[in-house]
């Protein structure tokens, strides 16, 4: 696929400019994205705001480009409004829950389900265009209980190192998360979802040791 200059990178992929409205995720190792072309895909078509995708091949994908802040970068422009913006994500946690995942898709471990889930929904993974959210980076999409996306995104904005401006907020992020989440239908979630994030060579001692602590307060029935 023709592209054009460097617009973002992550950890494994990076995303290039491929002309008017569209863009190329690559993969920097050469992995092939033609799955997460897929779940895309299939979410879209049942209504959920992922980009659409127009076409796929090996470790590129062409996508539309939504242009934008991340949800991210607007709670870090305004640490205040975050606890408030946090409902964004519960809100797009709902409307996840009502697609049923394609057979062919992996099965989550621990969380036997049929629902599509992202497994990585966070306020970076969030990007607010004018037409409403989208939600990008679909790396980690499984099959199993939609309860099990909730805890996900319970443990990675309780545990994750937040930008410092949004540290004096997290505990009323919390709190506005939790009032629209389910935390007893989630709470079971918690352990494998935390197995998951300790598997993860990227992240630190000190998030694990957090991880720790999150399970001894929250992952009680």
């Amino acid at each position: 696929m023709h592209v054009g200059s460097l617009i973002a990178a992550g950890r494994d992929c990076e995303i290039l400019d491929a002309g008017p409205g569209r863009v190329v995720r690559r993969s920097r190792h050469g992995r092939t994205l033609e799955r997460e072309a897929a779940v895309m895909r299939h979410a879209r078509r049942h209504g959920f705001p992922a980009p659409e995708v127009f076409d796929a091949d090996g470790s590129d994908i062409l996508m539309e480009r939504v242009d934008g802040p991340s949800l991210l970068a607007e709670m870090v422009r305004a640490p205040g409004d975050a606890p408030r913006r946090v409902r964004v994500l519960t809100a797009l946690l709902r409307d996840l829950a009502g697609v049923r995942a394609p057979g062919w898709l992996q099965a989550a471990p621990g969380c036997p389900g049929d629902r599509l889930l992202h497994r990585d929904l966070h306020p970076a993974n969030v990007l607010l265009s004018a037409d409403g959210p989208r939600v990008v980076d679909w790396a980690d999409a499984a099959r199993g209980a939609a309860d099990a996306d909730v805890a996900c995104t319970w443990l990675l904005l309780a545990t994750t190192p937040a930008d410092p401006s949004l540290e004096a907020h997290r505990a009323a992020m919390m709190a506005a998360f939790l009032e629209d989440a389910d935390a007893a239908a989630a709470r079971p979630y918690l352990g494998a979802m935390a197995d998951r994030r300790r598997a993860d060579r990227n992240i630190t001692d000190a998030e694990k040791a957090g991880i720790e602590d999150f399970l001894a307060e929250h992952a009680r029935p």
